[in-house]
């Protein structure tokens, strides 16, 4: 069983970067990936727009029952009403199994009153809040998000790409001090992984893509680790399975 956490749909206006339902399907098929949580990419600022690229993630789940799940991510820069007006829909229609903040595309630190706002709504409606780190620091540095983790014991954070290498040792740190963090290997560099699994175990350390492009070398990473065979399936589903409450046995 392989569990890809972290991909997107849509036209992103930040990056410059497209990405359909064939890309994800066929990258799943090719690489033996059994389940892949979908979230949209970044650019969208008015509140049609965002439900728009919501409903079409909503639209590939229901295609693909069971392989594929939804991750709303907008800008909090939004009215906050709309912000967890949307981001409700999400969870209770939609079937929505978490929410994202890209400090860099969406404006937004996890230090600021706003990235308050998204762990409180993560609170309130009882899913995770994957945070990106890595490129785009300072906003985007992992130990940023120590302090809404404190404060919000009860929201699991999952730090995608885990810092992205150079600041990988940032990513222990709030590991460290914070026991609902999560680390999530994309982009981060092999031996920081066993790292990640030799200081705090395979249930807090979660595979994924990223990108369809991308999900070949991130499992070759897998294969080439000193880890145990339960060690891999923490890692490579159940840490995923766990945190985004998706009941698989």
């Amino acid at each position: 069983m392989i569990i890809d956490p972290h991909a997107h749909l849509g036209t992103d206006r930040v990056f410059d970067e497209v990405r359909d339902e064939s890309d994800i399907i066929q990258k799943m098929d090719k690489h033996g990936v059994d389940i892949t949580i979908v979230q949209p990419m970044f650019g969208a600022v008015y509140l049609e727009d965002i439900k728009a690229i919501h409903d079409r993630i909503y639209a590939f789940s229901q295609n693909y029952p069971g392989r594929i799940y939804g991750l709303a991510s907008m800008t909090p820069l939004i009215h906050e009403s709309d912000y967890a007006d949307e981001a409700k829909r999400c969870v209770d229609e939609l079937g929505f199994v978490g929410i994202k903040l890209h400090p860099g595309a969406h404006s937004v630190s996890p230090t600021s009153k706003l990235g308050g706002m998204v762990f409180k709504v993560c609170s309130d409606l009882k899913v995770p809040l994957m945070v990106h780190t890595g490129a785009g620091v300072p906003a985007a540095l992992p130990a940023n998000v120590i302090g809404k983790c404190k404060e919000y014991k009860d929201v699991t954070c999952i730090l995608a790409h885990s810092g992205m290498i150079s600041f990988a040792g940032e990513a222990i740190l709030a590991a460290k001090e914070c026991p609902n963090v999560i680390l999530e290997t994309s982009w981060t560099a092999a031996h920081h992984i066993e790292h990640f699994v030799d200081h705090f175990g395979a249930d807090r350390v979660m595979f994924a893509g990223d990108e369809g492009t991308n999900l070949v070398v991130e499992l070759a990473k897998f294969e080439s680790l000193r880890l145990t065979h339960e060690e891999k399936e923490w890692c490579q589903w159940k840490t995923a399975n766990k945190v985004f409450n998706l009941g698989l046995n």
